[in-house]
Order: structure tokens, then C-alpha cells, then sequence
């Protein structure tokens, strides 16, 4: 097609995502000023930021009081008893953290196997009890899947991957319920007799009445539906910000109070006192992020995280790289990173031996354990990847592009992502470099210190990053600190959410000041899927005051226009407002 029929068939034949009336998807007018005010001052661009998370308190109290939450709870424990199942999925960033979730939930019960071990065997068949599963597999963990989550039928066939059935628990993270293979796979578990709850951060009305792959589920009287709606996103569309917040503090505390139950019904009072902490009051969730949010938001906490804006604003802006080190929470900042590329058209993750691909802005090593260890860590399960022939992408009724160059997302893809303690030296190829270790309540080790301390030899700078609980004295001369006080439970459900805060607020706020945020649109986003493709049109239109079809064609204009491998030359959002006379950089003065 040219680029006036490619937009003519998206406005005529894909009106199911033409998402303007969702309201994630739309302005938020808490952060309208946000590149504005960031660039004047970054402390106060990070309140902004944090700002938009006003309602996830309220929602997440109101959601915990409901029958549904409770019966939520009551199914997690039941599965750990019947040898049973909770199958939690979902897409993009959603998807990251269902992994996280399941990673967090395995880590709890194989490290209680060694406080306890003469109950070890009964602790690691819980750990088997809770598995999880992201639409495109395993490798969406270090770089996005094209178009995959446009399918229902794919999401339903991972379902099927998963061997679900009767008994078995599916917990559907929808997002803002705006992609197909979520719905796909809430629709096929409710086929096959599992108990299915459907978690949507979108009004039900208004998804209902525009989307008819909505209508499937809801229209579904045995799925469980639990509504999280907390408002349009910190950048618009952003769902990477306020959604997954909102679901990991609701999915992440059912999951510590069906442990909490378990462990008071099969424990002794001494087991337990070994066992520390498992999980908070149900009322308490709420209270306790809104005191995360704050010493984030203000005082030193917001001074620390403002320092650790402008220091990847200072590598960026020179063309530098930024490399991650973390042992316990590396799963965490890959779920951050991986999500910057169609954030904000950033060159994804490279395999190791590729040495063409240009390199990702950000990495992240794991300074104790080799490659193929370091990923057993990081998952904590058998790695799954989508091992699909043609035919099956023929029977599932993908696009013929998909069919005829079928993505490689096979289950070996995920080791080909060196994140082990290997020397790297892509990651100091290019001036200026810097080598940041994270001390998270006190994770940074002296043995992760001493990788630290003889690899950032090799790089122009380092940095030790602390946040949350901080011990006493100095790790490095060069430190950066972000005071939280947290509670610390089974999963680790605050202190991960902490983690998810800071580096949201951090990437957001960077890209921000580099001007590819403009307002609160993001300006840089790349068009991975449709839902993708209407939110670049919009966001054409809006800020260039022009019909959302004319926008549709200017933006098909830059879009198939381009050698695809200048993908990651600027957003095609940004060619196509500078050839209307549009100048964002400009603009943020």
C-alpha cells in the first residue's frame, strides 16, 4: 500500500483501535506542564511525576474491601492445598511485572525452604503453585514483541501452552483492557473450567461500548472482573506508569495474604518467627504505598532521584551508556528498561554476539553469576518461549508478514541477552560510559561490591545507587540516596514497588528533560502494534491542530516511507510534526 490507502484501511478496518475515548489514553492534566517544568527543575518535575499516582491509594483500599479481592485470596491458598494452579498473564509491561510477580512469590518459598528445611519439600511445591506467562514469551522480558498482542487467538493458545483446566487460577493483568491477547487468553481459560479474574483499569462502560473484544469478557458471567481504573497516565498512554502500579499493589498483596494464611495454618509459633513478616493488614496496602509515593515525591528522596535524573541526562546527552549492576533485583530493572525502547524509540537490548545491532542506552549485569545462572535467577522457573512453526501462525490466523518472517521468540532467545558477570566491553565502547550499582535495603554485598569496584575500572565513572532502607557509612565515594523507610514482607511487595517507582520516574523524568517527552505526550513513541499506531495519530493531531484522518495519513507518510533500518533514527511522530512545522525542541523553552 501506499501511505493514503495504508491510512484509509486503518481508519476504515481497525476501528476497534481507535482507543481516543479510552482514558488512559489520554492527557493527564496533573502533568500537562511536565517537560516544561522538569526542564526548569527536575525536583519539581519528579513531584509531578509522582503526582499522578493519586489515586492508586484510594483504589486499591476501595478494591482490597471487596468479595472479589477476598475470594481472589481465598483462590491463591486454595490451589496451594488441591495441587493447583494461579496462571497469572498479561502484555508489555504488564507482562514484565506478571513475571516479576511470579518471581517474587518463588523466591520467598525456596528461601523459607532453607530457613526451614524440614519443611522444604511442602515450601517448594508452593513455589510451583504460581507460574506465569507474557504475550510473545519470555524474550518480551528484554525486548517488545511486534503486533503479538493485537491477537486473541494468541493469548488463547498460550492458555492452551500452559495446560490449564478446572481448578486451575487464571489472573488476567488487562492493562487498561485495550489488548486483544489478554482478552484471548481470560476468554479460553473461562472456556476450559479455570477460575478467571479479569483485572481492567479502564471504566467498564466505556470499554464495553467501544471495544468488542471487551464485550467478550465482559459479557462472560463466570469471569471475575475487578475494576482498578485510577486515571489517565503520568505521559499519556504511558501504562508502563499508573496501571501496572495499581495491579502489582493489588495482585502483590493478595498473593502475601494467601501466603500470610498458609503459613498461620501449617506453621508453629517459633516456624513463624523465623519466617518474619509475611504479609501486612489487607487495610494496610494502601496506607503504606501512600507513604512510598511521599518520600519519593518530597524531601530526600526527591532530591536523590532528581541526581540520578541529571546523571543519565549528562551520559545520555553526550551519546554515552549507562550499565545497571544487581544481583536481587535485576528482573526488576530489566522490567523498567526493556520498556523504554517503544517508550520512547530507543535501540532495544542486542544479543551478545551481535555486533551490528546498535546498542541499548541502558543494560543491566548481574555482578555474581554467569550468563545462563544469572537468567535461572532472574526467572526462578524453566524459561518458556514460543516454539511456533508457520503453521501454527497460519492456524492462528495471524498477518501474512507474521506467517512469512515468523519472530524469533523461541525459548533459547532469552540466554542470547549476555546479563551475566562476563566482562562486556560494548559497555565501555562508546564515551561517555558509566557503571551504576544498585544498593537496594542494603542488597549491595561486599562480594557485589567487589565486582563493582574492579569492573568500574574499566568505565569513565561509577555510581552506587541506594535506596530504601540505608545502612550506615560510605559503600563508594560516588552515592546517590533515596531514603524510603519500608516494611518488609514475604514478597517484598513495597520495597519492588519502590523499585518500580524510582526507575519509572527516573527513565520518564530523563527522557523528559532530553525533550522527547513533549508536555506529556510521548513524542518518541515506536508503532510496535496498532494500538501503538492510533496513539502516534493522536498525538500528531493534537499537537498540530489537524483532523485525526489527515494525522492518519501523515503519519503512514513517515512510516512507510523510512528504511526500516533507520528505525531508531527518531519517532515517527517527531518526523512527521517537523514536516508540519512542529519543532518540539524548540518548544520546551
Amino acid at each position: 500500500m501506499n501511505y493514503k490507502e495504508a491510512a484509509k484501511d486503518f481508519l476504515e478496518n481497525e476501528k476497534q483501535f481507535h482507543l481516543g475515548v479510552i482514558p488512559t489514553e489520554q492527557s493527564n492534566p496533573l502533568t500537562r506542564n511536565l517537560s516544561a517544568t522538569i526542564q526548569r527543575n527536575t525536583e519539581e518535575g519528579v513531584s509531578m511525576i509522582l503526582s499522578a499516582d493519586v489515586n492508586i491509594p484510594t483504589v486499591a483500599a476501595k478494591a482490597v474491601k471487596t468479595k472479589n479481592f477476598q475470594r481472589l485470596v481465598a483462590d491463591i491458598k486454595r490451589v496451594m492445598y488441591e495441587n493447583k494452579r494461579v496462571v497469572i498473564s498479561s502484555v508489555g509491561a504488564s507482562g514484565r511485572m506478571a513475571i516479576q510477580i511470579d518471581a517474587a512469590w518463588r523466591y520467598f518459598w525456596t528461601n523459607l525452604a532453607t530457613k526451614l528445611p524440614e519443611k522444604a519439600e511442602k515450601f517448594l511445591y508452593n513455589a510451583n503453585r504460581v507460574e506465569s506467562f507474557t504475550t510473545g514469551g519470555d524474550r518480551a522480558l528484554v525486548r517488545s514483541v511486534e503486533n503479538f498482542e493485537d491477537y486473541m487467538t494468541f493469548g488463547a493458545q498460550q492458555v492452551r501452552d500452559a495446560n490449564m483446566g478446572p481448578g486451575d487460577v487464571l489472573l488476567g493483568l488487562s492493562e487498561c483492557g485495550l489488548s486483544a491477547s489478554i482478552n484471548g487468553s481470560v476468554c479460553e481459560a473461562d472456556d476450559l473450567g479455570c477460575t478467571t479474574y479479569y483485572l481492567h483499569c479502564n471504566p467498564k462502560e466505556i470499554l464495553y461500548e467501544h471495544l468488542e473484544r471487551c464485550r467478550k469478557v465482559f459479557d462472560r458471567p463466570k469471569v471475575i472482573k475487578m475494576p482498578l481504573f485510577v486515571g489517565n497516565m503520568a505521559v499519556s498512554g504511558s501504562t508502563r506508569m499508573q496501571v501496572t502500579t495499581v495491579e502489582l499493589l493489588v495482585a502483590g498483596a493478595a498473593l502475601e495474604l494467601a501466603c500470610n494464611e498458609w503459613c498461620q495454618e501449617n506453621l508453629s509459633k517459633e516456624e513463624l518467627e523465623v519466617a518474619g513478616l509475611v504479609a501486612l493488614e489487607a487495610k494496610d496496602y494502601a496506607s503504606e504505598f501512600k507513604k512510598l509515593n511521599k518520600a519519593l515525591a518530597t524531601g530526600k528522596g526527591c532530591k536523590g532521584l532528581a541526581e540520578f535524573i541529571e546523571l543519565e541526562k549528562s551520559v545520555y546527552d553526550k551519546k554515552g551508556l549507562i550499565t545497571y549492576c544487581t544481583h536481587d533485583y535485576l528482573l526488576d530493572i530489566l522490567t523498567d528498561t526493556t520498556e523504554r525502547q517503544p517508550t520512547f524509540t530507543l535501540p532495544p537490548f542486542r544479543k551478545f554476539n551481535d555486533t551490528n545491532a546498535e546498542l541499548s542506552w541502558a543494560y543491566v549485569k548481574d555482578p555474581l553469576y554467569p550468563n545462563e545462572v544469572a537468567w535461572q535467577h532472574v526467572f526462578r522457573r524453566p524459561m518458556k518461549g514460543l516454539d511456533w512453526t508457520k503453521e501454527d501462525y497460519i492456524r492462528l490466523e495471524a498477518s501474512q508478514a507474521i506467517i512469512d518472517n515468523p519472530p524469533s521468540v523461541g525459548t533459547d532467545e532469552v540466554c542470547q541477552y549476555n546479563i551475566g558477570n562476563c566482562d562486556d566491553p560494548s559497555r565501555y565502547s562508546r564515551k561517555p560510559n558509566c557503571l551504576v550499582c544498585l544498593d537496594i535495603n542494603g542488597s549491595a554485598t561486599p562480594e557485589v561490591m567487589a565486582w563493582f569496584k574492579e569492573e568500574v575500572k574499566k568505565f569513565d565513572k561509577g555510581v552506587v545507587v541506594r535506596m530504601g532502607n540505608i545502612g550506615k557509612g560510605k559503600l563508594y565515594e560516588n552515592e546517590i540516596k533515596i531514603p524510603v523507610k519500608l516494611k518488609r514482607t514475604s514478597n517484598e511487595l513495597l520495597t519492588h514497588l519502590m523499585v518500580k517507582l524510582a526507575f519509572n520516574t527516573v527513565s520518564t523524568g530523563t527522557m523528559a528533560k532530553m525533550g522527547r517527552v513533549w508536555g506529556n505526550w510521548m513524542i518518541q513513541v515506536l508503532p510496535t502494534n496498532k494500538k501503538l499506531i492510533d496513539r502516534s495519530t493522536r498525538i500528531i493531531a493534537n499537537i498540530a491542530g489537524i483532523p485525526y484522518e489527515e494525522a492518519l495519513e501523515e503519519f503512514f507518510k513517515s512510516y512507510l516511507g523510512r528504511d526500516p533500518k533507520e528505525e531508531y533514527r527518531e519517532s515517527y511522530v517527531v518526523e512527521t510534526l517537523k514536516r508540519l512545522g512542529k519543532d518540539p525542541s524548540q518548544d520546551l523553552k
